[in-house]
């Protein structure tokens, strides 16, 4: 290129010789006291005007090889803010161009100054450095504040002012961060390796940053688009950070917070098979912190609360009363678990399309925000290990707790094979006397006595002489005549045939002072049958059957099949 722009000096100043004049433009003089004009040369247009003059010098050729192999063109380019072609060879030539019209850039002539050469070569040469030759990047926070000017976490990060290191003017822009522009810009800074990964290594670490901001407290926050790496005196090589823009608002970190920030930021990188499972609701979660509002994000929010609870436990609990355990640590929280429900059927409505801007009595948006705060909650508790390995047990372990606490148990016998406290038994209440209405009917019921005398009516001191009240008679079907049974039994029929037997149980005893139907334990009859014994009629003879009946029976309905 040193050799072009020898060259290049040569040829444009021989054609400025033969007649081929430098284009001007009029401006107006810097500075108020002169009302002058001044010619601008236009030195860019007579290159460009004569550019195949510039490509057929001897060293042109060499000088755009190098270009192109070096790949310098495409950030020399795109620091300038101009278009990059996509063709090596292109790009190349392009490069060339601006190059050789920076060194007599607003000149009248076309002398060759060697130092400004050699400042255009130095600019050129930072452009060819390697990022990883940096060691350092500085990347934008986006929406962040704190009261101290400079804070060093444990894992190497440094936060600290926009206006108390160097910075490329890009990067302390308020334009797109949401900031206003006398507000205070924050950068964070960690080390750059010099390996093939460092820069994405790098990104990666700072982006465990918001990562652990955003768990820790409520906020705003987000990395800017671009991460700055110096490479040489006010020289500066930018890669993308490949982050989603933050949603718009503040995160405020005070300088108490950051002891537990940094407890957080270790409990983060530590490896562990909670950690793995945990790592898809992480991921949710940190979705939801960069939608648009918190409606938008109530759906990962959600998520990430049903994928922290996804484990096996101990009995099926419903999802909300188990969040609810570990949202506020007492499952008797109705006022919680019911806003877990109504956020359930705000997301429901949310998918039918529905716009609502209230459930169950509370403001949409409301519930939206609760829901994300309990979710960093559960996730902040469970990365510090105060859930164990399975949050799921934890939460229905924290529901038998509060069983117990309320009287059905003590806290001892978890897990042991201890009865619980048998919860007593409500007593009953004596049932009230029943009180008679004015002017109901009342009947007295008096029992007969059977070989006895009756009941003697007697006046009721409240009511007075009451009528006595006996119920109808139930009538009874008539017995229908079975002549086989009776032959085979001996009984002859009556003679009367439209006369009904009168049965009666007979009282004869068998000499042991039982009655018929009593249990002689002293005499076992085996197949005996009793029979109710007929009232004769007078004049008749009562014969009494005490055969074995059921023998006889059964002889006789054989002999007459």
């Amino acid at each position: 290129l040193k050799r072009l722009a020898a060259e290049a000096s040569t040829r444009f100043t021989s054609l400025v010789a033969t007649g081929d004049e430098i284009p001007f433009d009029v401006a107006e003089n810097n500075g108020d006291s002169s009302h002058f004009y001044r010619y601008v040369p236009l030195t860019s247009r007579f290159i460009t005007a004569h550019i195949d003059e510039l490509k057929s010098l001897p060293s042109y050729g060499p000088a755009r090889g190098a270009v192109a192999s070096s790949e310098v063109a495409a950030p020399y380019l795109e620091s300038r803010g101009l278009p990059v072609p996509s063709e090596p060879t292109r790009r190349a030539e392009e490069m060339i161009a601006v190059f050789i019209t920076s060194l007599w850039e607003g000149t009248t002539e076309f002398s060759l100054d060697i130092s400004r050469v050699e400042a255009a070569l130095a600019g050129l040469e930072v452009q060819t450095r390697d990022i990883r030759e940096a060691d350092v990047l500085i990347v934008p926070l986006v929406g962040f504040e704190m009261t101290p000017t400079e804070v060093t976490l444990v894992n190497g990060i440094r936060i600290v002012q926009a206006d108390t290191i160097e910075a490329p003017l890009e990067a302390t822009s308020s334009e797109g961060t949401g900031r206003a522009a006398w507000q205070t810009a924050y950068f964070a800074l960690t080390d750059l390796e010099s390996t093939e990964n460092g820069p994405r290594q790098a990104i990666n670490r700072l982006n465990g940053l918001i990562r652990a901001l955003r768990l820790y407290k409520e906020g705003s926050v987000g990395l800017g688009p671009f991460a700055f790496a110096p490479v040489g005196e006010s020289s500066w090589r930018r890669i993308e950070t490949a982050v989603s823009p933050s949603r718009s608002g503040s995160y405020f970190l005070i300088e108490s917070e950051v002891e537990k920030l940094n407890e957080l930021i270790v409990s983060l990188t530590r490896e562990s098979p909670a950690a793995d499972r945990m790592e898809f609701a992480q991921t949710r979660f940190q979705y939801g912190c960069e939608r648009e509002n918190p409606i938008d994000a109530l759906s990962d929010h959600l998520l990430a609360i049903r994928a922290s609870l996804g484990g096996e436990g101990v009995f099926d609990a419903p999802l909300a009363a188990r969040a609810a355990a570990l949202i506020t640590g007492n499952a008797d929280d109705l006022r919680s678990r019911e806003r877990v429900e109504l956020a359930l059927d705000l997301e429901q409505s949310l998918i039918n399309g529905e716009d609502l801007t209230s459930v169950g009595g509370e403001s949409a948006t409301y519930i939206a925000a609760w829901v994300e705060d309990s979710a960093r909650h559960i996730l902040r508790e469970a990365v510090l290990g105060h859930y164990g390995a399975n949050l799921n047990i934890a939460a229905e372990e924290t529901l038998i707790t509060s069983g117990l606490t309320a009287g059905e148990g003590i806290v001892g016998t978890i897990g042991s094979t201890a009865e619980w406290d048998a919860i007593p038994e409500p007593e009953e209440e004596p049932a009230a006397e029943p009180v008679a209405e004015e002017g109901a009917d009342i009947h007295i019921f008096k029992p007969r006595v059977i070989g006895g005398t009756s009941v003697d009516s007697v006046e009721d001191p409240l009511f007075g002489i009451v009528p006595e009240f006996q119920p109808e008679p139930i009538p009874e079907a008539p017995l229908q005549p079975m002549p086989e049974i009776e032959r085979a039994l001996g009984i002859e029929s009556s003679s009367d045939p439209s006369g009904e037997p009168e049965f009666v149980v007979s009282s004869r005893s068998n000499g042991n002072g039982n009655g018929l139907f009593d249990q002689d334990d002293s005499v076992e009859e085996t197949g005996l049958t009793r029979l109710l014994e007929p009232v004769p009629r007078e004049g008749e003879i009562s014969v009494t059957a005490s055969t074995e009946i059921g023998s006889t029976l059964r002889e006789d309905w054989l002999s007459q099949s």
